[in-house]
């Protein structure tokens, strides 16, 4: 096989400020190697026709930086084709906490 990978006659938007244009895209070793008329078999393709294919998208705003500890997806955001978050830019970070304090007889609680 020549690629891995052919996404065959999608709306290619690359991300260089060009204009769309129709073409195929093809990967191997998990890296984009052609685009625009791909010649050759692939060991998977998909037809994209009446789809776009652009390079994945960068979110500068999120409050994923609990999420990203316990849920490996990052959904929504991964679900709409972002590849890339930045985070903490909003003041919401965690970071590790130690745990509290053993309490003492006869310290207050903080319950009235």
């Amino acid at each position: 096989m020549d690629f891995d990978l052919v996404i065959r006659n999608g709306l290619i938007v690359d991300g260089s400020g060009k204009p769309a244009f129709e073409g195929d895209v093809g990967v191997r070793d998990g890296k984009i190697v052609a685009v625009g008329t791909v010649a050759g078999p692939a060991a998977s393709e998909i037809d994209a026709g009446g789809k776009l294919v652009t390079p994945g998208f960068v979110d500068i705003h999120t409050h994923f930086d609990g999420q990203a500890t316990w849920e490996s997806r990052m959904a929504p955001s991964s679900n709409h084709g972002v590849t890339t978050v930045l985070m903490g830019n909003c003041g919401v970070g965690f970071a590790p906490v130690p745990p509290a304090p053993a309490r003492h007889a006869g310290q207050a609680d903080g319950r009235g």
